[in-house]
């Protein structure tokens, strides 16, 4: 067995030795020296970094058998992306988000569109419309059960009238207000429109001959058909403006007062008595036209202010004066009615010939340097026993 052993292991030195060494790795492929990075202080100690893992090399026989990579394009064409396809998006609740929208738990609730005034209101001028339609409620409601009265007997009626007329329009008009956003300068004209149509319809069935029932019903629908003409004008938009409330104003005043004047000229002159039915229903007639004026014209308040303030001021004056002296009646109020025709012509004419810029007055309004002449009169001489008199100048800044 041991001469066996010698030959073979004989034999397997020998194949070993006729086989080619391992050629020697590329310059190329051989690992860089390690670096190291110097300390930036004497106590930080030194990292070097681990030489890279080479393979070992390949022998003549191994390479041989590697296939060669079979050489790509120089620019491989540009590919389109698809696009994603839909996904079914499964059903949801009503009011939650969808799945792959992002969850916004920390953001509120979208507000609604209208912002209310309070909570038992939806604007400013609610609580202005259930007064004035309480109040009138309660007095036509109180001339209504009077009707039903005995007479001579308990006005039990007309009680029972006043707190069911209150109740029943002052319902009404809390439900309308809440619902439906009633502004500050409409409430205003809704309750002008009922107090003018309530005076018309009294005058027009005093004027007529009517009996107190009729009176009462007439009363009632003319003050309840201006307040309704009113609020269905002036629903579903802005406010009314200043200028229009105003123009309204001024004109169911201008009647009251121009129809008075002509009712006592006429009755003074004729010798019979003064008739208070048209003098009752010109307010509610200038509410109309003014009404109607507001639709093409747009006047700004402070006109409104001098049309209305410079004319009475006039007419008031002329009526001062004329009551002074040893003049008729009729001729103090023909004095006064034309006084207050002719400034409101002369007011109008300026107020539409007025220039759009700012004046002078108004330019030196914004705190700049004024300096304005004005006489001094002063103490003077030793004891200030004299008086001294001169120019001065005021300096405003």
């Amino acid at each position: 067995m041991r001469p066996i052993a010698l030959l073979l292991g004989l034999a397997t030195t020998l194949a070993g030795a006729q086989q080619p060494a391992a050629a020697d790795p590329p310059q190329d492929s051989l690992p860089p020296p390690p670096l190291t990075s110097s300390p930036t202080s004497p106590d930080e100690p030194e990292w070097a970094t681990p030489p890279a893992f080479t393979p070992p090399a390949a022998s003549e026989t191994e390479q041989q058998e590697v296939p060669t990579p079979t050489a790509r394009p120089a620019q491989e064409p540009a590919r389109e992306p698809r696009p994603p396809a839909p996904v079914a998006e499964p059903a949801r609740e009503p009011g939650r988000p969808p799945a792959s929208a992002p969850l916004r738990a920390l953001e509120p609730p979208p507000k609604r569109s209208s912002v209310r005034y309070s909570r038992l209101s939806a604007e400013s001028g609610g609580p202005t419309l259930v007064l004035s339609e309480a109040l009138g409620g309660m007095v036509l409601g109180a001339m209504l059960g009077d009707s039903y009265d005995t007479p001579g007997g308990r006005s039990d009626n007309a009680y029972m009238g006043a707190m069911v007329g209150a109740l029943t329009l002052g319902t009404a008009s809390t439900l309308y207000q809440y619902f439906i956003p009633v502004k500050r300068n409409e409430s205003v004209l809704a309750a002008g429109a009922a107090t003018l149509g309530f005076t018309a319809g009294v005058s027009a069935a005093n004027g007529w001959d009517l009996d107190s029932r009729q009176r009462a019903l007439l009363a009632l629908g003319t003050s309840q058909v201006g307040v309704a003409s009113v609020l269905l004008l002036t629903a579903g938009g802005e406010d009314v403006s200043d200028g229009d409330t105003g123009l309204v104003g001024m004109t169911s005043f201008y009647a009251l007062i121009t129809t008075g004047l002509v009712e006592y000229i006429g009755s003074r002159q004729s010798g019979d008595s003064f008739r208070y039915t048209p003098l009752l229903i010109a307010p509610a007639a200038g509410m109309l036209m003014g009404g109607l004026l507001a639709i093409p014209l747009e006047i700004e308040p402070s006109s409104i202010r001098d049309v209305t303030l410079f004319p009475m001021g006039m007419g008031l004056t002329a009526l001062l004066v004329g009551s002074r002296l040893d003049v008729s009646n009729v001729t103090v109020a023909k004095t006064v009615l034309g006084t207050v025709a002719g400034t409101f012509a002369i007011t109008v004419l300026l107020s539409a010939l007025a220039p759009d810029e700012p004046t002078q007055r108004e330019r030196r309004a914004d705190g700049s340097f004024q300096p304005v002449p004005v006489p001094v009169v002063m103490p003077a001489g030793r004891g200030n026993d004299a008086v001294a008199a001169g120019p001065g100048l005021f300096m405003r800044f």
